[in-house]
């Protein structure tokens, strides 16, 4: 099922991945979306997303969320973009739909998704199912924060495990990003579109530190959970040992914002567009030897500082 909010077109899930489109008349017969995979945005070519997925019993109290996260670039910041939740599907079950959504969100290398699934309990069995039995290849590996030596940081285990020591990272992270805001979108750093996620960080309560937070009585946070694991993922991938992307994508809007009170033109910016070399020679006031000199109107893979690489 694919349910897109605002304006954004419908788009056909490709064949083969075993969804099926709900017609309205189905949409309004459905209680609830569970088991249905909602869909904000379509796989795009070029980008990299993330699978955080938190794993129930399927017994009807707790819920397995597979969350879709497309990483940020310098062009656009990360969003959450797909979210799959039931409370009534067995763990190893569950690995084959991870597998499904996997491969429909690839990597530029036409790898799946990468699959961060919380391995404290019944993940380790959906984890094994999709690497043993479905061989899903593209996992996150395990990282030793602590560890001195930068070498020996990633281990040799898949997947993530919550403890007392890393879940106040992980929800100091989710915090972070959606409660700080991207001044060139005006959205949070970290864009959530479900309302079941939305649902559950109403009732995420603390009285005291951050990592004390838990859902209230009745409540759940396995949505919760599972958007901190992605988020947390692709917030490491893109930090590395580099500025991390939000504080670049900042600093660019400060750029801009300087070389306009200046009264310097803006930066004119072509790509993924269908505009032709000859109307961007037209409609640039630089003239032809100018433009010549200066390849800013092309797209330059290493053109980092002008936000020219994908990642």
């Amino acid at each position: 099922m694919i349910s897109l909010p605002e304006a954004r077109p419908f788009y056909e899930v490709p064949k083969g991945y075993g969804f099926k489109k709900y017609t309205p008349a189905e949409l309004k017969e459905l209680a609830h979306l569970f088991g249905s995979l909602q869909i904000w945005q379509h796989p795009r070519r070029g980008h990299r997303y993330i699978l955080g997925c938190d794993v129930s019993d399927g017994l009807g109290q707790d819920r397995s969320v597979c969350d879709v996260f497309r990483m940020g670039t310098i062009e656009e910041g990360e969003e959450q973009v797909a979210q799959w939740i039931s409370d009534s599907v067995p763990p190893r079950q569950f690995a084959y739909i991870i597998d499904a959504i996997g491969h429909l969100y690839k990597w530029p290398d036409d790898r799946e998704a990468l699959a961060a699934i919380e391995c404290n309990n019944h993940g380790l069995s959906v984890q094994d199912t999709l690497q043993l039995h479905l061989g899903y290849r593209h996992f996150y590996v395990w990282e030793v924060l602590d560890q001195a030596d930068p070498i020996k940081r990633f281990t040799t285990k898949l997947g993530w495990v919550t403890t007392a020591r890393t879940r106040p990272i992980l929800l100091d992270q989710l915090y972070t990003g959606v409660t700080t805001i991207d001044p060139l979108t005006g959205y949070s750093d970290c864009r959530l579109n479900s309302r079941f996620t939305l649902d559950e960080m109403r009732d995420f309560q603390t009285d005291g530190a951050l990592w004390e937070a838990e859902a209230a009585r009745g409540a759940h946070d396995d949505c919760i959970v599972a958007a901190g694991i992605a988020h947390y993922v692709a917030w490491r991938l893109m930090a590395g040992e580099t500025e991390p992307l939000s504080d670049r994508r900042r600093r660019r809007r400060e750029a801009e914002l300087r070389r306009l009170a200046s009264g310097d033109a803006a930066r004119l910016d072509y790509r993924n567009s269908d505009t032709t070399v000859d109307q961007m020679r037209e409609a640039d006031p630089r003239t032809p030897e100018e433009l010549e000199d200066d390849g800013s109107a092309f797209f330059d893979p290493d053109g980092r500082a002008f936000g020219g690489t994908l990642y």
